[in-house]
């Protein structure tokens, strides 16, 4: 019978130190060295102060309880499962004022973004003539590639025309000196042939005998 009253109290102590309660909305409630009111008051814990269970006494009226670096008594009615409505309304205002504050901070970062977002489109746009430019560039260097290679095609066909004309310069020039030839030939054919006939001329009349004819047809 003592062993199953003793398990029974260990296991409500166990039970009761898994739990986890929270003074009521007074202002304080005393923290006492023992279970009841003649036992010497510690300190004094505020509204809303998280209290660990430890054990409850035999009566259930006091909860051994642990606040930060102290232990002691407090009476249970003073006690609650859920933190007290003015210290959720703490909890609620701290919880506002630090919602506040990361919306101040998400405004600062939208506002940031939004800056950030003009500063790239106006970089984007500064890009995009910048690629205008190197494309007409681009173009422009293609052309003048090109234009080398068209010269080089212009002067190989005035090559091919110049060697035409030289050929045919060559030929003309070949056929003047075979008429200057020909022509120097027949002139000195015809200079000798004059010489001769001047030659024979001048042998053959002084030897010619010419009769003298009467004056005015005295002969008939």
């Amino acid at each position: 019978m003592t062993q199953c009253f003793f398990l029974a109290l260990f296991g409500s102590a166990a039970m009761a130190s898994a739990e986890t309660l929270y003074v009521s909305d007074e202002l304080t409630v005393p923290l006492r060295s023992g279970a009841t009111m003649q036992h010497r008051i510690i300190s004094f814990l505020p509204s809303g102060t998280a209290l660990e269970v430890l054990e409850a006494s035999d009566d259930g009226n006091y909860q051994h309880v642990q606040a930060d670096d102290k232990d002691g008594w407090v009476k249970t009615e003073q006690l609650m499962k859920s933190p007290s409505a003015r210290a959720q309304l703490v909890t609620l205002n701290k919880r506002i004022e630090t919602l506040k504050s990361d919306l101040k901070q998400s405004v600062g970062d939208i506002s940031e973004l939004n800056a950030r977002i003009k500063q790239l489109e106006s970089d984007n746009r500064t890009l995009e003539k910048d690629r205008d430019a190197i494309a007409t560039q681009l173009t422009e260097l293609k052309q003048l590639a090109s234009r080398p290679v068209a010269i080089a095609q212009q002067n190989k066909n005035l090559e091919t025309k110049l060697a035409a004309i030289k050929t045919e310069f060559t030929a003309v020039q070949a056929e003047n000196t075979q008429l200057r030839d020909r022509s120097i030939k027949e002139w000195f054919v015809i200079g000798g042939g004059v010489t001769l006939i001047s030659l024979f001329l001048g042998l053959i009349i002084p030897s010619i005998k010419w009769r003298k004819r009467d004056s005015w047809g005295g002969g008939f």
